[in-house]
């Protein structure tokens, strides 16, 4: 897809898109004809309009209340516009404009956002036939003075991060029998050798000799083995002393829950058990296109969790990286058993600050719902940047405590710590937060991205789509857009 800032529409333009707000129904084409039809302009509603014979169609697109415009509303009503104008060749999308003030760099980057997420669809194992039709090849964004500099850079920020959001939308979708440990490491190796990241991936027989306790467990269920990539990023030339972020993103690419197998109706969307890496890798993927002038490290451990092979049993004892012995209570809880052994290999780089993003806990939907990813951390000045950062894209979390009341349910009378509290059906989310805390080390800032609520969708809404949401990969690239300034 082309995208062009330009003052009015061109030649063979197919349809222009005409901005409508619910407090305004008098100024849009046609109003009698409009208002007939039930249209209000309420957000995202669409309605196409009869046009001339020889001139472009008029397609209204609804943003609700004028004085409410902002670029989630805007994001929003342009994901919509997307799925309902599938098989137009080129588009005039004419941003709103209320009050006459010429919409910004922020606005066009959340327009651009809004088309490509809202207009995806996986389609990899569809015949041609039942993929339907493509969405336009060309579109104009209609700027009254055709945009300039600052535009033109939102307009490709826009582009770089859908494009990284639509990466890790891509890789939770695919069936777990074409991404398995191995592949995913491949395709994080294609994807570094695209995006100017170094990569190294250990493959079983090194991660034995790096005593990953917890990744090997999780992964001997399985007949195909764990590996863990590392990727890394280094701005070209700093133009001043920047800190270091570590990230990590939990993997598990499908997760039958090992010898605590999960009913056949929770598999159904464990394919996306690995949503928490593909975030960090698509984030990792945009740094160079950025500009980013942050270091950054990541941390991607990657396992099966599977009750064939040799599963690891109810009560076993897991050595962990570091030496830390780990009680198994429920085989099911594997994701803090990975994550565990990424977070000290992380913290022996001693970063600035390290961010874990998992599908962890269902606690953390149950408290939160659909829409609002769960936050902890040890460092609030961290955990309100990540909260900062995820407003400005439109991927709210919410912090939640890590409360010290509770850590006596992690103690194990047969090792240092157990995964799982059985028969405690309260604070889940806040216990497996706890767990990975342990794993940090002292004085290195923490924040943990719990997405299991916020990794996928049921049905379209807005910019995301049914199926994966690629959810906290711009959350991510925004935050290390900034660079973590460190003393000397």
């Amino acid at each position: 897809m082309r995208w062009s800032l330009v003052e009015k529409a061109q030649p063979r333009t197919d349809a222009v898109v005409v901005p409508a707000f619910t407090d305004r129904p008098g100024q849009v084409p046609s109003a009698g004809f409009v208002a007939a039809c039930g249209f209000t302009g309420r957000l995202g509603e669409v309605l196409r309009l009869p046009g001339e014979a020889d001139g472009p169609a008029q397609v209204l697109l609804g943003f609700g209340t004028s004085t409410t415009l902002d670029d989630d509303t805007i994001r929003s009503a342009v994901a919509e516009l997307a799925r309902a104008v599938r098989g137009f060749g080129r588009l005039g999308l004419a941003l709103p404009t209320p009050g006459g003030r010429a919409p910004g760099p922020s606005a066009v980057r959340a327009a651009v956002e809004g088309f490509l997420l809202g207009g995806y669809r996986f389609t990899r194992h569809k015949s041609a036939v039942a993929s339907g039709p493509c969405g336009p090849e060309h579109v104009d964004l209609l700027l009254p003075d055709g945009g300039g500099a600052a535009e033109r850079a939102a307009l490709d920020e826009g582009q770089r991060l859908a494009a990284a959001t639509l990466l890790a939308r891509d890789l939770v979708n695919e069936p777990g029998q074409d991404l398995t440990p191995a592949l995913f490491a491949e395709r994080a190796a294609k994807v570094a050798a695209d995006s100017g990241l170094r990569c190294e991936v250990w493959d079983e027989e090194r991660i034995v000799a790096e005593r990953l306790g917890g990744l090997l467990a999780v992964g001997r269920g399985s007949l195909r083995p764990p590996r863990l990539v590392r990727l890394t990023y280094r701005p070209d030339r700093p133009d001043r002393p920047v800190g270091r972020y570590a990230l990590i993103g939990k993997g598990v690419t499908f997760d039958a829950g090992g010898l605590s197998l999960k009913p056949s109706a929770e598999m159904l969307t464990m394919k996306a058990d690995m949503a928490g890496a593909a975030a960090v890798l698509g984030a990792m993927s945009v740094l160079t296109g950025l500009n980013c002038g942050t270091q950054v490290d990541a941390w991607l451990p990657l396992a099966e969790n599977m009750p064939n092979g040799d599963p690891v049993r109810i009560g076993d004892v897991l050595r962990m990286r570091g030496g830390r012995t780990v009680e198994v209570r429920n085989a099911d809880a594997e994701g803090r058993l990975i994550l565990a052994d990424a977070l000290t290999l992380a913290g022996e780089c001693a970063p600035d600050a390290m961010i874990d993003v998992a599908t962890l806990t269902d606690a953390a939907p149950i408290a939160l719902g659909r829409k609002i990813a769960a936050v902890m951390g040890t460092d609030d000045a961290l955990v309100d940047r990540l909260r900062q950062a995820a407003g400005q894209v439109g991927e709210p979390v919410w912090p939640l405590p890590l409360s010290d009341r509770y850590r006596w349910q992690l103690e194990s009378p047969v090792a240092d710590l157990v995964n799982y509290t059985i028969g405690n059906r309260h604070g889940t989310a806040l216990l497996a937060g706890l767990f990975l805390r342990e794993f940090v080390p002292a004085g290195i800032p923490w924040a943990h991205l719990d997405i299991q609520g916020t990794a996928l969708c049921d049905a379209d809404d807005g910019e995301w789509v049914q199926g994966a949401t690629g959810f906290a990969v711009r959350t991510l690239a925004t935050l290390l857009r900034e660079p973590l300034a460190v003393p000397h």
